[in-house]
């Protein structure tokens, strides 16, 4: 008997923290240090940009999902929710149809025209890092009421990383690169220190060979083929422009076979696990047994 009371008290109070943790109204903080005031729980979601939408997703929020902007990174999931335009440049008036109660993901001049109009946006910051994505996914789900199920997330997300670097823990470091080549033998763009490829590239038992550089510079084909990367990653249109590239002919990445296509928008996601792995297990093979 005593079992069962304590059964039912333990299971009353969680039920109490998540009602507690669930009340409205709630005060987040978005991407201008400003608070954002969720009078009351949204019933009317639109969201601009695919990260706001997997997050929605995995913490249970999906069925409030009423319009997205479109997006070739979107989630099969939303294929039929009505289009309110480009994720970089949505309609105001298509925003508006979709009556939405709060809107995710707008900024510039969209974001002061519907706070203008009294609509709810918030819009967190730029994605640099783990714990930014782990933020982003706790004020989400404390926007939405779904604040246990965004940290229960996080928890998975950060067991997976765990579990990964496990497994490349001591290896000898492999010389990599993260850049994007927009066409043959042009500059690339390279992601140096405080961008996120960075942080996965040495939790994945790589070394930068850019760490020394810090956000995304152009850097010279001499400069690349200087530093020599053992493996390069880039957008899976752009390996062709490596490959192709005459300069780089002789960069060991190019000269075995070791240029990855890994999409910009799987690092800045909830599946940022899982390109993790694929980064680590390209990098060390063998640590996975490949």
């Amino acid at each position: 008997m005593r079992a069962r009371l304590l059964a039912l008290l333990v299971g009353g109070l969680a039920v109490l923290a998540i009602a507690q943790a669930q009340q409205f109204p709630v005060t987040v903080v978005d991407d201008r240090g400003q608070e954002i005031l969720i009078p009351t729980r949204p019933e009317r979601i639109l969201a601009i940009g695919a990260l706001y939408v997997e997050i929605l997703l995995d913490i249970g929020a999906g069925a409030r999902l009423v319009c997205v902007a479109d997006s070739p990174d979107n989630p099969a999931e939303v294929a039929d929710l009505p289009r309110v335009g480009p994720a970089f440049s949505p309609s105001v008036e298509a925003i508006l149809a979709c009556e939405p109660d709060l809107v995710l993901g707008a900024w510039g001049a969209v974001r002061d025209r519907l706070e203008e109009l009294k609509i709810t946006v918030l819009t967190t910051g730029l994605i640099a890092s783990l714990p930014d994505i782990f933020s982003t996914i706790r004020t989400v789900g404390k926007a939405v009421g779904n604040l246990e199920e965004a940290e229960a997330l996080i928890g998975e997300i950060a067991e997976e990383v765990i579990l990964i670097e496990s497994k490349v823990l001591g290896r000898a470091p492999v010389r990599a690169a993260f850049l994007y080549m927009m066409a043959p033998d042009t500059p690339p763009y390279v992601a140096g220190a405080g961008s996120i490829e960075n942080e996965l590239l040495f939790r994945a038992g790589g070394i930068n060979i850019f760490a020394d550089i810090s956000g995304f510079p152009q850097v010279s084909l001499e400069e690349l083929l200087a530093r020599d990367p053992e493996v390069i990653f880039t957008d899976p249109a752009q390996v062709e422009n490596i490959y192709g590239s005459r300069l780089l002919a002789g960069v060991a990445a190019v000269r075995e076979g070791r240029v990855y296509g890994i999409k910009a928008s799987a690092v800045t996601s909830t599946r940022v696990a899982q390109a993790l792995r694929t980064i680590a297990e390209l990098l060390h093979p063998e640590a996975f047994g490949g």
